[in-house]
């Protein structure tokens, strides 16, 4: 289902984000957006402390390449995306293209969702976690819908950022811990939806 023909290209030569176009045909992304799971099935996270705010859904499927309880419940193209995802091939290409061993460490692998109105602040994340793969889902996402992935410089939130990313169905956008983003409030009265790929060079207690 992953294409082996997208190519990954940086952000800024001096910032350790890659972006990938054209990972899913359109028409899985058909059926992944007409199969999606409920929303009663995502467990809604509100975090507002003064490192990071944000607001999202979260329904995690893969811990260490094990499928967890909630796989079992997919439509059958999900479990298909899920399986290639966790899958040796695609994990080490994206480790090649990243000049890391993400096969060696520590992963999970979930859905995550924005409602209307939701956002990430400026941030960066743990230094225990090495690298960060969002993959979005949203056919014919509005331009002026918000939800766009921000590449910033600091987490000052009165400045610009250096890079806003639209949330093209597809697209796949890969990051290092120290990486400065956020994601911008949706404004389109649809939700987000997105895979989230979290690899670890320790795994925190939480």
């Amino acid at each position: 289902m992953l294409s082996t023909q997208a190519r990954f290209g940086k952000v800024k030569e001096s910032i350790a984000a890659q972006v990938a176009e054209g990972l899913l045909t359109r028409d899985d992304l058909r059926e992944l957006n007409r199969t999606q799971p409920d929303e009663d099935r995502f467990t809604k996270v509100v975090v507002d402390n003064p490192v990071k705010r944000f607001q999202m859904g979260s329904l995690w499927l893969s811990r260490d390449g094990e499928r967890l309880p909630a796989a079992e419940e997919l439509a059958p193209v999900w479990s298909e995306l899920l399986d290639e995802l966790r899958g040796e091939e695609f994990t080490r290409r994206l480790g090649a293209e990243l000049d890391l061993d993400l096969w060696s460490l520590p992963r999970d692998i979930g859905l995550f969702t924005h409602a209307p109105g939701e956002f990430i602040s400026p941030h960066h994340d743990e230094p225990e976690k090495a690298i960060t793969a969002v993959l979005y889902f949203n056919q014919d996402w509005p331009a002026d819908g918000g939800g766009h992935f921000e590449v910033r410089e600091t987490r000052d939130p009165r400045q610009a950022p250096f890079r806003s990313l639209a949330p093209t169905a597809g697209t796949l956008i890969a990051f290092d811990s120290s990486v400065w983003h956020a994601t911008s409030a949706v404004t389109a009265p649809r939700t987000l939806r997105a895979a989230v790929l979290e690899y670890w060079r320790v795994r925190p207690n939480r």
